[in-house]
């Protein structure tokens, strides 16, 4: 048993009051010591009182068509070991207070199992409450398992959007039902009634799920593009230049490198960037031009201007301009801009 409560300090008695309620204070007078331990962020917006265990999810029958669908099933059952999970977690799940074997087994059951003594097992009749249980099961584990790939520790609450979030990771978002995304845009969820009368049919599409999957979609695609490289470098060994003895070096020119850089971070202060800075100083431009657009840093305009008023002075402050060229361009190159 877990139980949420407001501490009442009283610093000088050196003492802290917890207030149980008259539900929670009949448990808690049984003379056996207690945990005390902070409460995490699932927790919040909670009110005070015994904390119910179980997932909440495991209640929610909407989630039921996509969290035991066959090819979800088989994903989790594939990384994961449901007779492990068994073991680990049930003694006999049909004990009646009379007797039970001490060697215990897995029964199968549809695509799940409970986990049973001998005793019990010899006259098991799979009825509705021994199917229930097994379905119980199965949806336990898999919720487990969701948890488990997204990084929470095991004491964490899954909550039906993160559900839908690993179905998106997973390319399983197709399976979501029309109720699951209705919870999902916060909508009631809709009754299906044997008789209508004429002036409640409306033409018109109010399911959530191709609203859901459009918005998915959508964001996937925008993802994409953000990913999209903005430079693509064409490498030429054998280039007319390359076999003269003193080449007409041209400066390398792209507008939407540059343009890219002014999107980014100032390199002194963090804050947006204002101008594609061109690092001078350093015999980069020729003939009193700029120098390549791929020696370029991301500058507000206050330390732009700094810059250019007064280089070594600039340089002293934050840094050489190759330096932070370097730094930048490992980013750049890591972050895929370039390939």
């Amino acid at each position: 048993m877990k139980a949420l409560l407001t501490p009442y300090y009283q610093p000088e008695l050196g003492i802290i009051i917890l207030k149980p309620g008259a539900e929670l204070l009949k448990k808690l007078c049984t003379g056996n010591r207690i945990i005390i331990s902070q409460s995490g962020e699932e927790y919040a917006g909670i009110k005070s009182g015994i904390i119910q265990d179980e997932q909440p999810l495991l209640n929610n029958k909407y989630i039921d068509p996509f969290i035991l669908h066959d090819t979800v099933v088989n994903k989790l059952k594939n990384l994961y070991n449901f007779d492990y999970f068994l073991n680990q977690r049930y003694k006999c799940q049909l004990e009646d207070g009379e007797y039970c074997h001490h060697e215990l087994v897995n029964e199968k059951v549809g695509n799940s199992a409970i986990r049973v003594c001998w005793h019990h097992n010899k006259d098991l009749v799979i009825d509705d409450n021994v199917k229930t249980l097994a379905k119980r099961n199965l949806k336990k584990f898999l919720i487990e398992c969701v948890i488990n790939q997204l990084k929470h520790d095991s004491n964490h609450l899954l909550s039906i959007q993160e559900l839908a979030w690993w179905a998106v990771i997973n390319k399983l978002h197709e399976l979501i039902p029309e109720n699951m995304a209705r919870l999902l845009h916060n909508r009631p969820i809709e009754e299906i009634k044997s008789v209508y009368k004429e002036s409640e049919l409306v033409a018109s599409d109010d399911r959530s799920k191709p609203r859901l999957q459009n918005e998915i979609n959508n964001t996937h695609q925008h993802l994409q593009a953000l990913f999209k490289p903005v430079k693509k470098i064409a490498v030429n060994p054998e280039s007319p230049e390359s076999f003269m003895l003193r080449p007409k070096l041209k400066r390398w020119e792209c507008e939407k490198y540059t343009q890219w850089v002014k999107t980014q971070l100032c390199v002194c202060c963090g804050n947006q960037a204002d101008d594609p800075h061109h690092i001078i100083g350093y015999g980069q431009g020729k003939m009193g031009g700029k120098a390549h657009d791929i020696f370029t840093l991301p500058l507000c305009r206050i330390h732009h201007n700094e810059l250019h008023k007064n280089t070594e002075e600039w340089e002293q402050k934050h840094g050489s301009q190759i330096l932070l060229l370097i730094q930048f361009l490992d980013r750049v190159f890591g972050m895929k801009v370039i390939t």
